[in-house]
Formats: structure tokens, sequence, C-alpha cells
């Protein structure tokens, strides 16, 4: 992999020093170029409805792919608050009524839950507390037992960047006869890893962060084993059997004859979690951005990102940061760094106006570097972290 070249191709990078794909990452030109061609190609000669469903099975292939999945076993939707929604009206909790969870999810990944125990879904939701930005794997063992119908975590934490034990409370929640919901928004595009190996059952992740993709588009993957058992609630024409593209895929006009009034029966793949027709530009661009990732091998992106991530703590130890991120030699992490900082949005707006660009997150700055950063680019971010200091 080239860095320059990759450079060259994210033009952002000539105007700002920029560290916060934790927040959204910079697209490649492929990505952005894709994404005006069909807008282009839209305006000057209409709709392609049919060309456009089979990006949709283009998107499920390479997002399968991408975390060691067939294409069957992968839904396509509109972000990963939406999947999550999809994922937990298919599961079955009139037995267990249980969820566990990481005080250091997403947002979303806590709160759907805590809705349902609310409308009495659910009986209970445990939300491990984390110590020091992570959550002991001892949590993990003494909250999920017998009652536990799903454990839901982030397999790297937005907050602090710490990395889940995924295949170890997989393994715990599979002897408890528990489900495992794995969010990887910041774990696709950062570091390679496969869904079989891991134990997880259902795993759902957007694109527009370290993926360089677009935001409006996200997958689903549910492990084909479990599919007859997540029944949706909720159905669109998109997820029955028989739907437009499985008409399409089997050579037959879509609109062959009417959708049935009486029935509503789930596709047998993931497609029963799509609900309704997709932003068909979001699609294109995600295709372009699982091209610019399996491009730009994972393996090689963590090295980097490892190595900018070392850089980065050793110098902000030098003036007295304090992380919520674990050290590298204890927990390996994403690609975030966090660090308190008393006056967080002045720090940010500070760095802002250097064109130097971090987030700011409940009095912490988080500085997420990407494998297109470079040494100097942190460099020059901890200059002026040291004069903001000073």
């Amino acid at each position: 992999m080239e860095q320059a070249r990759v450079r060259k191709d994210i033009p952002a990078l000539r105007s700002m020093t920029y560290l916060d794909s934790a927040g959204a990452g910079l697209p490649p030109l492929s990505v952005t170029d894709a994404m005006k061609a069909i807008v282009d190609d839209w305006s000057r000669t209409g709709e392609h409805w049919e060309e456009w469903l089979l990006d949709v099975v283009e998107c499920r292939e390479r997002f399968g792919k991408l975390v060691g999945a067939k294409g069957r076993e992968i839904g396509v939707v509109p972000s990963v608050s939406v999947a999550l929604a999809a994922v937990a009206s298919s599961i079955d909790f009139s037995r267990k009524k249980k969820v566990v969870v990481s005080s250091l999810n997403f947002p979303t990944n806590i709160i759907l839950w805590q809705r349902m125990r609310e409308r009495g879904i659910l009986m209970g939701v445990e939300v491990l507390r984390h110590r020091n930005g992570v959550v002991p794997i001892e949590a993990y063992e003494k909250m999920i037992d017998d009652n536990t119908a799903l454990v839901s975590i982030d397999y790297v934490s937005w907050l602090s960047g710490s990395r889940e034990k995924v295949k170890h409370i997989a393994e715990i929640a599979h002897r408890r006869g528990a489900l495992i919901l794995v969010d990887a928004f910041h774990a696709l595009g950062v570091f390679p890893f496969s869904v079989k190996r891991d134990g997880i059952d259902v795993l759902v992740s957007g694109f527009y962060k370290w993926l360089c993709g677009p935001h409006g588009v996200a997958c689903i993957y549910a492990a084909e084993d479990l599919l007859k058992g997540l029944d949706p609630a909720y159905l669109g024409w998109h997820g029955i059997e028989g739907n437009v593209i499985e008409r399409l895929r089997g050579g037959r006009d879509p609109f062959d004859v009417p959708f049935s009034q009486s029935s509503a029966k789930p596709s047998r793949s993931a497609a029963r979690f799509e609900w309704g027709t997709w932003a068909t530009v979001t699609v294109k661009g995600a295709i372009e951005a699982m091209k610019f990732a399996v491009k730009n091998n994972p393996s090689s992106r963590f090295k980097i990102i490892r190595e900018l991530k070392q850089e980065l703590t050793a110098g902000l130890e030098k003036v007295g940061a304090k992380f919520l991120t674990p050290p590298l030699e204890t927990n390996l992490g994403g690609g975030i760094v966090t660090f308190r900082a008393k006056k967080m949005e002045a720090v940010v707006a500070r760095l802002l106006k250097k064109k130097i660009i971090v987030s700011g997150r409940f009095g912490h700055v988080r500085v997420s570097p990407h494998f297109y950063n470079t040494g100097e680019e942190i460099e020059r971010f901890l200059t002026a972290i040291h004069t903001i200091k000073e």
C-alpha cells in the first residue's frame, strides 16, 4: 500500500490535518465520483431501478466478504440504528427477557434496549460499567446468566477506543444460551476480523467512519443457521419471501404477479431486515468504499494506525494527558485515543483554528488517526496541544 497514492485520492488532506475518522472518515475520490456519476446519469437518462437493485446484491456480497460471511447472511439498511431496531424486533423475548450491554456502547446500543424495558418487552437491561475505559471480562461472566436473551456490545468503543474480547464474550453468551450482537462501526476498516471465527451471531456496521464511505447506508449480518429464529415483527415489501430482488435474480419480471395481501412471510435470507427502498446513491458509495478497503489491505492499515497511536500517546504523555483509552499493551483497541480536557470545547475550537480536526466528547478530546494520516500530522497536533497546554 502506497500512502502517497492514497493521500492523493483524498482531497481534504491537502487543506487540513484531519484526525477525526471516528466521527467520519474522509472519502476517496473513487467513492464521491461513483456517487456523482449515478446522480448525473439519473438526471440525464432517468431511473434505472432494476440495475440499482443489483447494486444492493453487490453490496451484500462485498460486505459478506469483508466480515467472512455469505451474501445471503447480509441485509442492507439505512443506518446502524435502523439495523439494531430491525434485529431487536426479530428476537423472541417471550422466555428470556434480559439484555446485557456495555456502558461503552454507542448510545443507541443502550437506549434501544432501555426503551424495550420501559415498554415491558424486556424485564431487565444490565449496563456493565467500565473501569478506566474497559469493561472487565469478569463483569460479563458474572452478569450473563440463564435469563439472558442477548448480549449487545460494540467491538470497539466509540468513546474510549477499547476493544472488547468478542470471541471470549461470545463463548460466555453461548454457554448460557444467549445470542451476541456486535456493532462493528469502529472495527470494520481498522483491523481484519471474521464473524465466524469470533462466534458473532449478529453484526451491524455503517460505512461513513473507518470505511471512508457515505452516510445513509449500513449492513446487518445474521448467521444463516439463526435466520429462521429471527422472526421480524415488522416487514416491508423488500423483506418478504419472493421480493423484487429475488424475482429479478430468478429471471422474472419483478412485477409479474401481485404481492400477497393476506400474509407476510419473511425472506429466507437476511433480506428480511430490508424494510424499504434503498438510497441508491449511498449504496453505490458503500460499494466503492469496500473496494477501497480491500485495495488497501486491512492488516497493513492497522499496522499504520497502531504506530500513529503509539506516537500520539507518547507525545500526549509528555504534556501530562490523562487517558480514557487503555494502553496498547493491555488492549489493542482500534484507532481512537481519548484524553481528559477540562475545557474540551475550547481545546477543540483552538485546534480547529489551526485546521486540525478532532472531536470533543463529554469532557474529553478524542483523536482518531486513520491509515491515511502521517507522523508529521501527529507531530503537528502534538505541537498545537503543547501550545494550548501552555
